[in-house]
């Protein structure tokens, strides 16, 4: 009988244990990958059936260099911050004004500065109809100054 107690109550603990480290688990992707804390900038039509939206990181004070996210989509209601919150930029800068023009399902992208992440591969849906354009890129570094 005292063998079958100490296995229950190790039972306890050991579900205790497991359900804390999940719990933990959740909060920390919750709080290091949740939506950023950005503030949108802009947003216009780059053509008939896409729009540009930049946003820019409002988080990090002076230690931290200006982070501007850029996405393209359909027409959003007017409050888009939710909506981009949950979808993936194809462009992250220290530039807030790369020039974004477009042509049917092409997009040109000019940007001086450095680009943190990039990516030519990107799906939206407007007015219903899933589009997957071609996105071109010119991009200027920025000279280094020497000390």
């Amino acid at each position: 009988m005292p063998g079958n107690t100490v296995i229950k109550w190790g039972h306890r603990i050991l579900t205790a244990l497991l359900l804390l480290l999940v719990l933990g688990y959740v909060g920390f992707q919750i709080f290091f990958n949740g939506p950023p804390d950005d503030g949108l900038v802009t947003s216009q039509k780059v053509n008939e059936s896409t729009w540009l939206y930049v946003t820019k990181y409002n988080g990090g004070g002076a230690t931290v260099s200006d982070v501007y996210r850029y996405y393209l989509d359909g027409r959003l209601a007017a409050n888009p911050l939710k909506h981009l919150g949950e979808s993936t930029p194809f462009l992250v800068s220290d530039a807030g004004n790369a020039k974004v023009s477009g042509y049917g399902n092409r997009i040109n992208v000019t940007v001086t500065g450095r680009i943190y992440s990039f990516t030519n591969s990107i799906v939206f849906y407007s007015d219903g109809a899933a589009f997957m354009p071609v996105i071109s890129i010119i991009a200027n570094g920025v000279p280094q100054v020497a000390h």
